[in-house]
């Protein structure tokens, strides 16, 4: 009889267990949440979120989805937030799937450069689909190099076409120094970063020799422009120094990188924002309006057109 008594408490016991057991859909939400709540560049704003998303899940919002379901729910929970918020998951042991490197560019092409050419009209067209990394001081660095070659294609030319449609980010020190091609030297327009601690600039350390401050540009752009990209955008536009052609880009401004949260989840977290020293903002969640609004298929076309009247 003893025996049976004990049987019997175990497993009352375990039901009960069962019943009071965090599902784990709650556990990797709130594993999210706090890589968010420690992580985002605004303290304040960050903890909002996480008590947001940890709310949802106490209601159980989350709790009948599998992990690339809930992956896929809370991305579109925050994306709307920030454009950069992403939660990935990968299965253990999946090396299909590595953790996206900071502020990468997502390329097809060696050193982010498609084309480069000299079209009729004396025009110059540079295609580019990412903005490679290199750091500031290395003037050898084969992103730099390669850049440097392409702007030497387009210095003899009247009119220069940059081309960044479906172009989804990459590093600020390319995007600092492909801007000092076109403007001043020492020309305050340059986007500074904030994040809890410090503050950056994307202005070159060594910015390019021979800057061409009165060649009419053109930038053409897309939905599919992001981040670095916009960023370039962003800052010829408002220092006037380029006329904006296509349709409005991303909206995704704040950079960050991706947070190992556990259990093959990770969480790409905003850490800084940039701000214009002309605008006194930045383009985050509205995107970079064009100056001229067409197809982005008819973007080039629009370029050539307005290249070819230009004195």
């Amino acid at each position: 009889m003893p025996n049976l008594l004990r049987i019997a408490a175990l497993l009352l016991l375990s039901a009960s267990a069962a019943v009071h057991a965090t599902p784990a859909s709650r556990v990797h939400v709130d594993a999210v949440a706090a890589a968010i709540a420690d992580r985002y560049f605004d303290p304040e704003r960050g903890k909002r979120i996480a008590d947001d998303l940890r709310r949802d899940a106490a209601t159980g919002a989350y709790d009948a989805l599998q992990a690339q379901a809930l992956a896929d729910a809370l991305t579109a929970r925050l994306r709307p937030l920030d454009r950069h918020f992403r939660v990935r998951w990968s299965a253990p042991g999946d090396a299909a799937r590595p953790p996206a490197p900071r502020r990468t560019p997502r390329t097809s092409s060696p050193n982010g450069i498609v084309e480069i050419d000299v079209l009729p009209g004396d025009i110059g067209y540079l295609r580019l689909d990412g903005f490679a990394h290199f750091e500031p001081d290395d003037t050898d660095a084969p992103a730099r190099v390669a850049i440097d070659a392409a702007l030497a294609t387009l210095s003899g030319t009247g009119v220069n076409v940059i081309d960044l449609r479906g172009n989804r980010g990459g590093s600020p020190s390319m995007v600092g120094y492909l801007a000092s091609a076109f403007v001043e030297p020492d020309a305050d327009v340059y986007n500074a970063f904030h994040t809890r601690t410090d503050t950056f600039s994307e202005a070159p350390l060594h910015p390019y020799a021979h800057p061409r401050t009165r060649v009419p540009v053109y930038v053409l752009i897309d939905g599919g422009t992001a981040s670095a990209a916009e960023a370039f955008t962003y800052t010829l536009q408002s220092a006037r120094r380029a006329t904006v052609i296509g349709e409005r880009s991303a909206g995704a401004a704040n950079p960050g990188g991706e947070v190992d949260v556990g259990a093959g989840f990770r969480v790409f977290v905003s850490d800084g924002t940039p701000v214009n020293p002309i605008t006194r903002t930045n383009w985050e969640g509205s995107g970079v309006a064009p100056d001229v609004a067409v197809a982005a298929s008819d973007a080039l076309d629009e370029a050539l057109q307005r290249a070819r009247r230009s004195p």
